[in-house]
């Protein structure tokens, strides 16, 4: 199945998924691995243990899903890359779960277009201005 028949088999589950806005969460963001979708450069994943640096955590978007949705996507990111299931906490009495893998020794800076997506995604989500964007990521890049 191609990756244009998964979005849509995602987008066709219903009910459609729900924004429940965003939060930051007590795992560091790295990029790593070789994605030919992203010019053999990193992906975004979560630490497979907990930061105590709370300077290092990460946002991420909350999106009401199906346990259905949430195993489509996870199908269509990658169990192969993406195969541990992290437990991020709660919200309005539902269980927050995303899912990443541990690649800290195939660390990878991501492509500017990857990026691009991410900066995106963070000025919808939170509204921030792209220099509060800029100076987010770039601890994150700095690190990898």
């Amino acid at each position: 199945m191609n990756i244009e028949a998964n979005i849509i088999q995602v987008v066709q589950i219903k009910p459609p998924p729900v924004s429940l806005g965003w939060m930051y969460v007590p795992y560091r963001l790295y990029f790593a691995k070789e994605s030919n979708k992203w010019n053999n450069q990193g992906v975004a994943f979560l630490t497979c243990e907990k930061e105590p640096n709370p300077e290092y955590h990460t946002i991420v978007r909350l999106w009401k899903i199906t346990e259905e949705q949430f195993e489509c996507v996870h199908e269509q990111e990658g169990k192969g890359w993406y195969n541990k299931i992290l437990t991020l906490g709660e919200k309005d009495g539902l269980t927050i779960k995303t899912f990443t893998g541990c690649w800290m020794d195939e660390i990878n800076l991501p492509s500017e277009e990857y990026l691009d997506i991410i900066k995106k995604g963070l000025k919808e989500a939170t509204g921030w201005t792209d220099q509060e964007i800029e100076n987010y990521l770039h601890k994150f890049i700095l690190l990898n």
